[in-house]
């Protein structure tokens, strides 16, 4: 609670510092709302690395808002804050809310940006808290020519669940992520490389992880109307430093004896996205994602789709 309350407040301050008069900052507020439909193949939480073997449909529901102005020349300060929420048909056990909050705040010297963010969400599961999680970064951003974009950045993470301490950790790492404009903008293709090393209360959960990740984007229209597509895939190693122990096993009750050997995950997430924009302020958007957990640990060794589709307002 003390964690919401601190970032509630700083993220109150960062917007009504973002959103004072235009003519002192050119600030710019925006906002938006969401619902939609969601089929899960699989039903899991992801932080806990398990699988029920179960699918189900979900309603989704969303808003968010964001305020971006300019204190100085060529400083910029962005505050944003988003809201979440799975409601599964039958299986109560996995209704997850999210409330997600941002401060941004970067300096432009000619064609070079630096800056730093963080980044607070608070994650509800079976409506008990589940998991607060804070993401800060330090970042460079080079614009080598009008058509590439290069950066750089340091990041510290910390995760704090509320029923199970043994998973607690922070992690520290840096990310190198490279844009690619064509057609005036209108394609973007991005490839990044991020490496972590997380350190948990247990030495069960300790690892070291390497991920690459690429994405397609591409913006046109279809009889006056707005499309985007966007394609992406993420590949990530983790290297335990040891097994899990029968303590320190997960809170879902699926899991089998612990194994001797020192675990070891390969995950794959792909996904295709397509938005159509209905009018100027609505859009709906389409997308499939496709999940494959390899792991050494029976119980995080499983694979899932989740296919949804949303209508968004944006105002």
């Amino acid at each position: 609670m003390q964690h919401r309350q601190r970032m509630n407040q700083w993220l109150t301050a960062a917007l009504l510092i973002a959103g004072l008069p235009a003519n002192a900052k050119a600030a710019t507020v925006d906002g938006h709302v969401e619902t939609g439909a969601l089929y899960d193949s699989n039903l899991n939480v992801a932080e806990l690395n398990q699988a029920s073997g179960k699918s189900d449909q979900a309603l989704l529901l969303g808003a968010g808002a964001e305020a971006s102005g300019h204190p100085l020349t060529n400083l910029t300060l962005t505050g944003t804050y988003d809201f979440t929420s799975r409601d599964y048909a039958a299986n109560d056990a996995f209704d997850q809310t999210i409330q997600l909050a941002s401060v941004d705040l970067s300096y432009d010297i000619n064609s070079v940006t630096v800056g730093a963010s963080h980044h607070y969400s608070h994650a509800t599961l079976a409506s008990e808290p589940f998991l607060d999680y804070n993401r800060t970064s330090v970042y460079l951003g080079k614009l080598l020519d009008d058509d590439v974009y290069v950066m750089a950045s340091l990041l510290s993470k910390r995760k704090s669940f509320d029923k199970n301490n043994a998973r607690d950790a922070h992690t520290r790492g840096v990310s190198l992520d490279n844009y690619f404009f064509f057609q005036q903008r209108q394609t973007l293709f991005v490839l990044g490389v991020e490496g972590n090393q997380q350190d948990a209360n247990s030495d069960a959960y300790d690892y070291l992880m390497l991920a690459g990740r690429a994405r397609f984007k591409h913006h046109f229209k279809v009889s006056g109307h707005q499309n985007t597509f966007q394609a992406g895939v993420r590949y990530e190693a983790r290297d335990y430093d040891k097994p899990v122990s029968s303590v320190d096993q997960p809170m879902l009750p699926l899991a089998g004896p612990a194994p001797s050997s020192t675990r070891s995950d390969r995950i794959i997430i792909a996904d295709i996205r397509w938005a159509v924009g209905l009018t100027d302020w609505l859009t709906t958007e389409a997308k499939v994602e496709r999940s494959d957990y390899q792991s050494t640990l029976d119980s995080a060794d499983y694979a899932k789709t989740v296919a949804s589709l949303t209508l968004r307002a944006d105002f």
